[in-house]
Formats: C-alpha cells, structure tokens, sequence
C-alpha cells in the first residue's frame, strides 16, 4: 500500500465499494446522500487526507484524515476503507502513526463515533492510544449500535509534546 493525492476517482470508488461498518457509519453521520456529501467534504477539505492504495494493482483501499472542529485543539478522525484494506493491516498502521505526527502537532484532543461491531478499526484504534471507555459527552448524539472513542495526546516536560 502506498499513499498518493486524493481524486474524485479514488474517492468514489472507496465510497462504492465500503466495508460493511464504514457504510453503517457513513449514513448514520451523513444521512441516505453520504457518499456524495463525504466526496464534497474530502474534495473541499483544506486539511491533509491520506489515501491508499494498493501497491499491486493501484487500487484504492482507503482514505483517512482529521477534521477541524469549533474547539480549538479538538479534531475529529476518520478513515474510510474498502474490505482490501484488511490484506494491508502492517502498512496501514504505518500510515497512520505518521500521520498523527501531523495530528498530535494540531490538536490535544480527537474523536469520533465508530460502528460498536467495528472489530478491525476498534484494533487498530486502540494501539493508537483511543479509549472506548463510553463516555457520553454532551451535546453529542450517538445512535445506536455506536460509540464513541477519543485520545489524548501526550504530553511530556514542562507542556512539551
């Protein structure tokens, strides 16, 4: 798996083909319409995304980043992948820990809600550091079936990352 810019092309055929957890959480944030309001919001977006692809064949097994929220230092998380995305677990995880250099530089705290049966994203989740411990923070619907996970960044010194 190798990550490369972002395009319509790729970003559709995620959305066409999803795993089955990603879809259920897709509609549940965006509604009936998801795919073409995530296509707008990845193609609009002014932060990073990281999309991957497979090393083999070029196609696009997944597309992940972070988004600003209203909190200054608070962001929210995502990645979205098809069911190849399993036949590159080790790479994906590369992928990520370099990209929360990027994410840890931003904000102290992200978030988001994930599908309760999302077993492979839960794993990975939380060798990242995300806690399921179920809070239920206010002002936050979670539907449900879902629940939400979150991260602190670490801090080491005197405030220094």
């Amino acid at each position: 798996m190798y990550i490369k810019e972002k395009n319509v092309k790729d970003v559709r055929y995620i959305l066409e083909n999803l795993r089955y957890e990603d879809r259920l959480e897709a509609i549940a944030q965006k509604g009936e319409d998801y795919k073409q309001i995530i296509l707008d919001e990845i193609m609009n977006t002014k932060t990073r995304t990281y999309l991957g692809c497979s090393d083999a064949d070029d196609i696009p097994v997944g597309i992940g980043g972070f988004s600003d929220t209203q909190e200054n230092g608070v962001g929210v998380v995502w990645l979205l992948s098809t069911p190849e995305i399993e036949r590159h677990k080790t790479r994906l995880l590369r992928c990520i820990i370099e990209a929360f250099e990027e994410i840890d530089s931003k904000y102290w705290l992200t978030w988001n809600i994930l599908f309760s049966e999302n077993k492979f994203a839960k794993k990975w989740l939380k060798k990242l550091g995300y806690k399921f411990d179920n809070p239920k923070p206010d002002g936050l619907n979670i539907p449900d079936g879902f629940e939400f996970f979150y991260r602190i960044r670490e801090v080491r010194g005197l405030g220094c990352k």
